[in-house]
């Protein structure tokens, strides 16, 4: 894992205004980022925690929409009522997204800014556009088997 320097946010301009650096990251739960670190497949010079900050909320706004805060589970997501009776698409996609104990821990925030789920994304000896524009896309030289997993031609 590459070094890499941590803050933890104690105001949303705070974060927003060091989420702006180069290769500065949000991270909350990090689930996904952090595997990322590992495989080294992202490298951010900056991590920058919100799991302190008040986006655990959901809020009306204005114009009659609702605010989703991005350390909003979820499973807190798919059960507000505002959710179920103005977005219930939303509410029933997320119910069918992920296992009770995914939807407990996962949040708003980490859904927006998780990667793809592209295997050869995570194969670094694979070329990959999303991980190194330009480079091509492995899985356009591969067929899926039966089970609908992706195989070399």
């Amino acid at each position: 894992m590459n070094p890499f320097r941590y803050e933890r946010a104690s105001d949303v301009a705070s974060a927003c205004a060091s989420a702006a650096r180069p290769a500065a990251k949000f991270i909350a739960g990090g689930t996904n980022l952090v595997d990322l670190m590992k495989l080294q497949i992202e490298a951010p010079a900056q991590l920058v925690d919100i799991t302190r900050l008040p986006l655990d909320r959901i809020e009306e706004t204005a114009d009659g929409g609702l605010r989703i805060g991005a350390l909003v589970s979820n499973s807190a997501a798919a059960a507000d009522m505002r959710v179920r009776r103005r977005y219930p698409l939303l509410a029933q996609a997320i119910l069918a997204g992920a296992s009770t104990q995914l939807r407990n821990k996962a949040t708003t925030g980490g859904n927006m800014l998780q990667r793809t789920r592209c295997p050869y994304f995570y194969d670094t000896t694979k070329p990959c556009n999303k991980r190194v524009p330009g480079s091509g896309c492995a899985a356009l030289g591969s067929q899926p088997d039966e089970r609908g997993a992706r195989r070399e031609r």
